[in-house]
């Protein structure tokens, strides 16, 4: 294995190449524990635990586990046509660490999102195989009906799916409604309350399985997951 030197430690945090990691160090922009370091090929016996770069104290992780409380108007999308990209609301180093959203939300909808630069986490989150629940609380343009629960929870026939889609659970909260579904098709709450003769106004995503929104981040904000959601999703 490698040493691991202070330009292989900023470059897998991505800060560049380890050309660039010189540079940030020969500028002075890099400290530890409040001391500036000044050579970029001192090596450490073990990864410290964070590092300040240019007035950032970032945690030294190279498997990145993120939750962002995404806003309406922007795009799950590193090429967004018509919004900015949510990848705007997340250092840019993580964008070349290779972060991804896990599943999207579309710019019309707001609320959990969850992002990684881990194949096989983003793999078992997505899939439908894992179980893990979706939940969202939409408001409608209609009142929310027992018949049009009763058919939700039944199972409804969505345009180009071969079998029907149910939900899973369903709870009225005040003027919102609460649904839980198994997979994650385009669009498929809307088109899921379409096709019962209503119509979701607003969509806010609120849970993935047992990991759910952190309401105290505020829209655009964001945090790492703790090791115990990591668990629970994987």
């Amino acid at each position: 294995m490698a040493v691991l030197t202070l330009e292989r430690l900023l470059a897998s945090m991505g800060f560049g190449s380890r050309k660039d990691a010189r540079g940030l160090v020969r500028m002075g922009l890099v400290e530890l524990d409040g001391k500036v370091l000044d050579d970029p090929f001192m090596e450490f016996k073990t990864r410290p635990e964070y590092i300040t770069v240019n007035g950032e104290e970032a945690p030294t992780v190279e498997k990145l586990y993120v939750m962002l409380f995404k806003p309406t108007d922007v795009e799950c999308s590193h090429n967004a046509r018509d919004h900015k990209p949510v990848y705007d609301l997340l250092p840019e180093r993580f964008t070349a660490m290779g972060i991804q959203s896990v599943g999207r939300l579309d710019a019309d909808s707001s609320g959990l999102l969850l992002l990684s630069n881990q194949g096989d986490f983003i793999h078992k989150v997505e899939s439908p195989k894992k179980g893990l629940w979706k939940k969202y609380r939409v408001t409608l343009a209609r009142p929310f009906t027992d018949a049009q629960k009763a058919e939700l929870l039944a199972g409804v026939m969505l345009k180009d799916e071969r079998r029907p889609v149910l939900a899973r659970e369903i709870e009225v909260n005040g003027d919102a409604v609460d649904i839980s579904i198994g997979e994650g098709l385009y669009h498929q709450v809307r088109r899921m309350f379409a096709a019962v003769g209503n119509h979701v106004e607003t969509l806010e995503r609120i849970a993935i399985g047992p990991v759910v929104l952190d309401r105290t981040l505020g829209e655009g904000g964001w945090r790492f997951l703790t090791e115990e959601e990591v668990a629970a999703l994987s």
